[in-house]
């Protein structure tokens, strides 16, 4: 059954064990919606894993309970390191540093550090030429067309294991579903996570957490762009948008009709 066009939810909850016992995981909601679709004409890059370097651009949006929302932009790790040998190599790291939030990332998984009550996050990396990839499949042609093709072995947000154990629930919503020219998006692929943090005790998160959400590289720059709406539909948008703007004109003239009265 395709899941591209409707919201599918997943509610999971597992345990935690440890030495000392057992402790309840937070529960993670899986939100996936077909919503602000995107398309690209060349699908995934062979080497589908990215790391902190790759998503230089991604648009990063927290807001907080107790301080200023905060606007950020990903930026890749430009060190040049030299071997004695003479062979150099690039960071594969990157991050977003904020006034009340710190995101790092290698080759696998965010760290995130706040210092007020974190309630959402936004992470959008369509400038960055990348996609999240939600599904695991091992068969890159899945014959139940659960995957886009060319990208196999996703997986959503989770939690790394030592961070599990925090009360209460996360919701991880996608949307800016992804489809290859051609073909129908199938519900894998999506442009935007953004992470409610809310349903935690305390109504928020703050001190660290590190989390993972499978990434895929898009196979050239500049392949990954909106769908255009059906124009039928564009010019509905613009004709409603006109009636809202001639109404709220009419009701300022009267408005001022009647103090000047």
């Amino acid at each position: 059954m395709q899941i591209g066009f409707f919201k599918t939810c997943v509610a999971t909850s597992a345990l935690c064990f440890f030495s000392a016992g057992a402790a309840q995981a937070a529960t993670i909601e899986i939100i996936r919606e077909p919503t602000n679709p995107y398309e690209t004409v060349y699908g995934m890059h062979e080497n589908t894993g990215s790391d902190g370097y790759q998503i230089d651009g991604a648009g990063i949006f927290a807001t907080f309970a107790n301080a200023p929302a905060e606007d950020l932009t990903w930026e890749a790790n430009r060190t040049i390191y030299t071997e004695p040998n003479g062979d150099t190599w690039h960071g594969i790291d990157g991050a977003a540093r904020g006034d009340n939030i710190n995101m790092f990332m290698s080759w696998d998984g965010f760290e995130m550090t706040t210092t007020s009550l974190l309630t959402s996050l936004t992470i959008d990396l369509m400038p960055s030429n990348s996609v999240f990839d939600t599904t695991f499949i091992f068969d890159d042609n899945d014959p139940n067309g659960q995957s886009t093709q060319g990208s196999s072995f996703g997986f959503a947000f989770e939690l790394y294991s030592e961070h599990q154990s925090m009360p209460g629930y996360i919701t991880a919503a996608y949307s800016g579903i992804v489809n290859v020219a051609g073909d129908a998006a199938v519900g894998d692929l999506f442009t935007t996570l953004t992470l409610d943090f809310s349903g935690l005790a305390g109504g928020g998160l703050l001190g660290s957490m590190n989390f993972r959400s499978d990434i895929d590289s898009i196979r050239y720059a500049n392949d990954l762009t909106p769908v255009p709406l059906p124009a039928s539909l564009s010019f509905l948008l613009f004709g409603l948008a006109g009636l809202g703007f001639l109404g709220r004109k009419q009701g300022s003239k009267h408005r001022i009709s009647c103090i000047t009265a």
